[in-house]
C-alpha cells in the first residue's frame, strides 16, 4: 500500500520541538537560541497565535508529520507518559512511512527512556553534556544553517546555560532538602562522638562556603571568560559553572549528612539547627542563578555573590549541650 501523502522538501519550520512540561526550562532556551540563530523552529510557547481556536490534534499532527524538515524528540521518562507527547511522538515517526531515507526524528536524552518506536540504535544526543546553546549548534548544524559568530556577551549565556542545566539536575535533592528528608548514614551513641563529628562539619561548611568564592574570584573569571576585550574559553566557562554548581550540591549533600547522622536525643536539634544553617547559602546561590540566567539574555552578567547565614541558632543549642 503507498501511503497518500508525501513530504515537500520546503518545509514550514527546519526543527519542531517534542517536549514534556517538566523539560520545558530547558526547551525554551533551545529554542531561545534557534531564534538568535535564524532558524524557523515550532516550540508551542512561540506559537500561541497559531494555535489558537484551531482543532489541536489534527494541528499539531501536521506539525509534527509534514510541516517540519526535522523533529527534536526530548526523551525523559515524563515524555514516554504523557497524552500531547504520545501524540506528537506517533505523528512524528509516522513520518518514515513517506519519507523513509531520509532522517528525520533526532533523539535528545536528558535519560535513558525507551521510548516506543524508537530504535535503540538510531544516533542520539545525551542532553547531561550539552547545553542548550551547545544543542542549538547541533541542530543549526543538522539543519545545515551556519549558526554565525556567537552576539557579544555568548560567554555569559554559556555560563548561565551549564549552570541552569547542572542546578537542575539536582532537582531531586533540593526538594529532599526543603522536606526535611534524609537516609540514615552513621549512628553516633555518645555525646563525644557526637560533637568531635559536628565540628568536623562546621569546618566542611566554611570549605564550601570559600570554595564558591574562590569559583567566583576575579582570577577565574579571567580565566574562563578571558581578559577584557578578548573572546572567553567555552570548555573553561562550562567548567567554571559545574565547579560552582558543584558547591551548591555540596551544601545539600551536607545538610543531608547532618540530618541523617543519629546522636543522642538531647544533640539532635544541635544537628538540626546546623543542617538550617545552609538554606540561606542556598536560597542565595539559586537567587543569583536566576538573575544571572535573566541578565545573561540581554548579553551581560555579573559574578559576584556573598553567601550570607546566621549562626545563631546553632550558636544556642551548642551552649545548651555545653551547659547541660
Amino acid at each position: 500500500m503507498v501511503p497518500a501523502t508525501t513530504i515537500s522538501t520546503v518545509t514550514k519550520y527546519d526543527v519542531c520541538l517534542s517536549f514534556a512540561g517538566e523539560n520545558r526550562d530547558y526547551v525554551s532556551e533551545v529554542a531561545g537560541h534557534l531564534g538568535d540563530m535564524g532558524l524557523r523552529y515550532f516550540y508551542d510557547n512561540d506559537a500561541q497565535h497559531e494555535l489558537w481556536g484551531e482543532e489541536l490534534t489534527e494541528y499539531l499532527d501536521k506539525v509534527y508529520r509534514e510541516d517540519s524538515r526535522f523533529c527534536v524528540m526530548f526523551v525523559s521518562e515524563h515524555y514516554v507518559r504523557k497524552i500531547w507527547t504520545i501524540h506528537e511522538r506517533r505523528s512524528a515517526l509516522s513520518r518514515g512511512l513517506t519519507d523513509p531515507h531520509r532522517p528525520y526524528v533526532l533523539p535528545a536524552r536528558f535519560d535513558d527512556t525507551d521510548v516506543p518506536g524508537v530504535r535503540p540504535s538510531t544516533g542520539y544526543l545525551d542532553l547531561r553534556r550539552f547545553t542548550p546553546y551547545q544543542l542549538a549548534e547541533m541542530i543549526a548544524k543538522k539543519a545545515g544553517v551556519d549558526p554565525g559568530p556567537p552576539k557579544p556577551g555568548w560567554e555569559y549565556k554559556a555560563f548561565a546555560d551549564a549552570l541552569g542545566q547542572s542546578i537542575r539536575a539536582l532537582e531531586e535533592k533540593k526538594l529532599n532538602h526543603e522536606m526535611g528528608f534524609a537516609d540514615t548514614v552513621r549512628t553516633f551513641g555518645t555525646d563525644t562522638e557526637s560533637l568531635d563529628y559536628f565540628t568536623a562539619r562546621t569546618r566542611k561548611f566554611d570549605d564550601i562556603v570559600n570554595a564558591v568564592a574562590d569559583v567566583l574570584s576575579p582570577q577565574k573569571q579571567q580565566w574562563a571568560f578571558g581578559p577584557s576585550g578578548q573572546a572567553g574559553n567555552s570548555d573553561k566557562i562550562r567548567l567554571l559553572a559545574n565547579r560552582f554548581a558543584k558547591s551548591y550540591e555540596d551544601l545539600l549533600d551536607w545538610a543531608a549528612d547532618l540530618r541523617g547522622t543519629t546522636t543522642p536525643d538531647r544533640l539532635r536539634p544541635l544537628y538540626d539547627a546546623a543542617a538550617r544553617l545552609a538554606d540561606q547559602p542556598l536560597r542565595r546561590i539559586e537567587e543569583f542563578a536566576e538573575h544571572f540566567a535573566t541578565a545573561a539574555r540581554r548579553g551581560a552578567g555579573e559574578l559576584e555573590l556573598t553567601l550570607d547565614y546566621d549562626t545563631s541558632e546553632v550558636e544556642a543549642e551548642l551552649k545548651k549541650v555545653q551547659t547541660t
